[in-house]
């Protein structure tokens, strides 16, 4: 079932629940006061009648067939007297009109004696086969001129027989009245909901979802609307917000995305630069040392010759020689050795922040938790954020690896002395396996991994404490088997470049 209808229903079914309860309520009202109106109404004519008999037989006393055309004369016109009886004292009848549409019981002689005896009229509801009458039985009070005696005004009783409104029939009427009204009133109400519902929630509410669907499909849509101050304006407010949100965060997981892979890119580059840096120093000193013996060897021998001897030029060549190579060797390392460090004033609270994010999706993965605890009123560092950036990164990385599942890393700083000097201490924790007491006195040298073939190089340490001693600082292991790592960072505090 749609939306739209259920709205409807729901907002139908009480209304048309009241409108029921107040027709039938109106329905009852109204049959009361038609039968009390035509009660009204007979009431009237029965009173004229009763005035018009008794004037007639007080001025004169007059034949029954002068009775008769007078009754007659006073039912013409007159639909609902369906007949007139006169009685006399005795309860005989004097005069009958000849307006009979419907033959209506006979009250009881009872009931003529006691009007007649009391003075009193009375109204007698009778039922029968063509329908149900309103027979008024009043009394005729009249005094001939002969008659001087108030006992005498009361012998006649006059009987006035009025066809009832069906109720059933005008009940029916009413109850399709009603109908017909309450019937276009509801249609009229339908489409009137309708509409509103179409117009004031159903639009939105449309134009809410192809933007949810746009925006779970990776596509922005336009901004809803909002020129309302109901719910549904606080709705689209809200979902306008959360979209500028959602696209600002995508902005910046891309930017993070792209510096992450930059300082991968440098990991790399450091890893690589370092791996040459090693095999150059190799060959610089397995090279360099016989080149120098060779060379000086050769200048002995080229200052004892004599400046005439042939073999003079061959050594200037040798020894020419020797110096060019000596120069490939000397550019080999300048090549590969890092460049100048970049020292500035650094905050080592914001650098770790900044960092920390880009390891969020490889932590949670492996179900790790990482807890800070750096002071806000921690000095700054003398150091070059880019460099000091790889040793932490290098330091995390270890220590997500050496965690199978659901471990604790933890990053602790302090101000700190070494050496008379006042830096910061920075201690970096994991609750991995831990390291051997045997290798944890090589973890700081070149090539040497605890990782299986082909999952480290043996470089990141090394590298990170070179970075650390460029710096002027100091770093230092200490582990337990199957209780975790540490490693302590001190860098120097940062004093004003000279």
């Amino acid at each position: 079932m749609k939306l739209r209808l259920r709205l409807v229903l729901l907002l139908m079914l009480p209304l048309l629940l009241v409108i029921g309860v107040y027709s039938v309520v109106r329905v009852q009202q109204e049959s009361r006061a038609r039968v009390e109106d035509e009660q009204a109404r007979a009431a009237g004519m029965v009173r004229t009648i009763q005035i018009a008999v008794e004037s007639a037989l007080t001025v004169r006393g007059r034949p029954q067939s002068e009775l008769v055309d007078l009754l007659n004369d006073l039912t013409v016109g007159q639909k609902g007297i369906d007949g007139i009886r006169l009685f006399d004292r005795d309860g005989k009848v004097l005069a009958v009109s000849n307006v009979q549409t419907a033959a209506h019981p006979a009250v009881s002689a009872d009931v003529v004696a006691r009007v007649i005896e009391t003075g009193t009229g009375e109204l007698v509801e009778t039922h029968g086969k063509g329908g149900h009458w309103w027979v008024y039985v009043l009394p005729v009070r009249y005094a001939t001129f002969r008659s001087r005696v108030s006992s005498a005004a009361t012998r006649r009783a006059l009987e006035i027989a009025f066809v009832a409104p069906d109720t059933q029939r005008m009940a029916r009427q009413a109850i399709r009245d009603v109908f017909f009204r309450v019937g276009s009133l509801t249609v009229a109400l339908a489409l009137l909901i309708a509409v509103v519902l179409q117009r004031q929630i159903l639009r939105p509410l449309a134009d809410l979802s192809r933007s949810i669907r746009a925006l779970g499909e990776g596509r922005r849509g336009p901004p809803l609307s909002v020129k309302r101050l109901d719910e549904l304006g606080e709705v689209a407010e809200a979902f306008n917000r959360m979209t500028e949100q959602l696209e600002e965060a995508r902005q910046r997981l891309v930017t993070e995305t792209e510096y992450a892979l930059d300082l991968e890119q440098q990991v790399r580059r450091s890893e690589t630069l370092a791996v040459a840096g090693k095999l150059a120093s190799g060959i610089a000193h397995e090279v360099g040392t016989p080149l120098n013996i060779i060379s000086g060897r050769a200048e002995m021998v080229l200052r004892s010759l004599p400046p005439e001897h042939p073999g003079r030029q061959d050594l200037e060549r040798i020894i020419h020689q020797i110096d060019r190579v000596s120069n490939i060797v000397r550019s080999l390392l300048d090549t590969v050795r890092l460049g100048k460090l970049d020292i500035q004033r650094v905050s080592l609270a914001a650098l770790i922040g900044r960092m920390l994010p880009l390891l969020e999706h490889v932590m949670r993965r492996r179900g790790i938790s990482l807890t800070t605890s750096l002071p806000p009123d921690l000095p700054d560092v003398a150091g070059d954020p880019g460099r000091l950036q790889q040793v932490f990164i290098n330091l995390l990385m270890n220590a997500v690896e050496a965690i199978s599942s659901d471990g604790v890393i933890t990053i602790t700083a302090w101000p700190a002395s070494n050496e008379g000097r006042s830096g910061v201490m920075v201690e970096v924790t994991d609750s991995g396996m831990g390291i051997p007491r045997d290798a944890l006195e090589q973890v700081f040298e070149p090539f040497y991994t605890t990782k299986p073939v082909g999952e480290g190089t043996g470089l990141g340490l090394a590298i990170t404490r070179d970075i650390i001693r460029d710096h002027g600082g100091a770093i230092e292991a200490r582990s337990h088997l199957g209780q975790g790592s540490s490693f302590m960072i001190w860098l120097p505090r940062y004093e004003g470049l000279t």
